[in-house]
C-alpha cells in the first residue's frame, strides 16, 4: 500500500516538475521568435514609398540579376537592394540616405528626382565587382573599390566602407544630376565628397574636416598645388585623369570655405540659374565672396593650411 501511495506521488511530482520546465523554457522560445519577427520587421517597417513612382518595375529588373541574400526596401527615391546585415541596412537608410535626402531636398534642389534609382549596397569587394562586370559596361580596371553612380543607367553601387561615406556622396550626385543637369564636374565631385563626411543638423548637412586634406598637403609638398582657375576651368578628362584626388579635395575644401561663411547656397543658386553665362562659376564666385578670384585663392590657401 506504501509502495502504492509512494508511486502515486512520484507521478504527481514528475508531471508537475514537467509542466513547470516547459513553463520555463516558453519564454527563451517565444523570446527568440520575437527577435527573428522583430529582425524581419525592421526593414519593412521602414518602407517609405510615394505614389506614381515605378518602385516594383525597379526591383524586378534587379532581382534576377543579384546575388541571393540581398533585402528590398521601398525608400522615398529609391529602391535600396542590401546585402549586408539588417541592422547595418537600417542604420544606413536612416541616416546616410535618410539625412541626404532631406538636406538636398530642404537647402539646394527644387527640381527631384522623378523616377526610383537602385541603390545595391554590397558588403564583399568580390560580389561587388562580379556584379558591375557583369551588369555594367565598366572595364576591371576602371572600378572604383567603393561604388558609383552611373548617370546612364540610373544605379548606384556601393561597396560599403564604413569610413568613406559612398552613400551620401552618390546620393548627393543623384540630387544634383535632377536639379542641375549641366553641372560641371568640378562642382558636381566637390559637393558630392563635402557630403562624405558630414553631421545632419537642423535639416541640412555640414561638412567636416576629412581625410580628403591628404591630397592638398602633398601637393604643397610636391610644389603641385595649383589655383582655382585650373580647378574651374578643367574638362572632364582632366578632371578625373591623374590628379583628380586632389582636383576633388580642392574642391571639396572651397565649398566647404563657402559653407563656413554661410554662403554654400548663394553660390548654388546663382551658379545654377547663371550657369550659361559663365559655365565654370568663377564670375559667380567672385559675386558670392565679393572679391577677385586671385584674392579668393589667397584666403583659401590660408583656409588649407589652417588644417596643417
Amino acid at each position: 500500500m506504501l509502495k502504492y501511495i509512494l508511486m502515486i506521488i512520484y507521478i504527481f511530482f514528475a508531471i508537475l516538475l514537467g509542466c513547470s520546465n516547459k513553463t520555463d523554457v516558453k519564454p527563451d522560445i517565444v523570446y527568440t521568435d520575437t527577435i527573428k519577427q522583430d529582425t524581419r520587421s525592421i526593414l519593412e517597417d521602414l518602407e517609405v514609398a510615394y505614389n506614381n513612382y515605378n518602385y516594383n518595375e525597379v526591383i524586378q529588373s534587379r532581382l534576377g540579376k543579384l546575388p541571393d541574400g540581398f533585402s528590398v526596401i521601398k525608400y522615398k527615391y529609391f529602391v535600396v537592394f542590401s546585402d549586408l546585415d539588417e541592422k547595418l541596412t537600417y542604420q544606413l537608410i536612416t541616416n546616410d540616405i535618410n539625412n541626404t535626402i532631406e538636406a538636398m531636398k530642404n537647402n539646394y534642389a527644387e527640381t527631384l528626382p522623378d523616377n526610383i534609382t537602385p541603390i545595391i549596397l554590397f558588403q564583399d569587394y568580390e560580389r561587388y565587382k562580379n556584379y558591375v562586370l557583369a551588369n555594367y559596361d565598366i572595364p576591371e580596371h576602371d572600378i572604383s573599390p567603393y561604388g558609383f553612380y552611373k548617370i546612364s543607367k540610373n544605379v548606384i553601387v556601393i561597396r560599403y566602407v564604413s569610413w568613406k561615406g559612398s552613400i551620401m556622396h552618390e546620393i548627393t550626385h543623384r540630387f544634383l544630376r535632377s536639379d542641375f543637369p549641366d553641372i560641371p564636374s568640378w562642382f558636381d565631385e566637390g559637393f558630392a565628397a563635402l557630403h562624405e563626411k558630414s553631421t545632419y543638423k537642423n535639416g541640412g548637412l555640414k561638412g567636416e574636416f576629412s581625410w580628403r586634406i591628404i591630397s592638398i598637403r602633398r601637393a604643397f609638398d610636391e610644389n603641385k598645388y595649383t589655383g582655382l582657375k585650373t580647378l574651374m576651368e578643367t574638362n572632364d578628362e582632366e578632371l578625373y585623369g591623374p590628379r583628380s584626388t586632389f582636383y576633388y579635395a580642392q574642391a571639396r575644401y572651397l565649398l566647404m570655405h563657402l559653407q563656413e561663411k554661410g554662403l554654400l547656397k548663394d553660390y548654388y543658386v546663382l551658379f545654377k540659374s547663371t550657369y550659361k553665362k559663365d559655365e565654370t562659376g568663377i564670375t559667380q564666385l567672385e559675386k558670392v565672396l565679393k572679391k577677385p578670384l586671385k584674392e579668393i585663392d589667397d584666403d583659401l590657401l590660408d583656409y588649407l593650411k589652417s588644417f596643417n
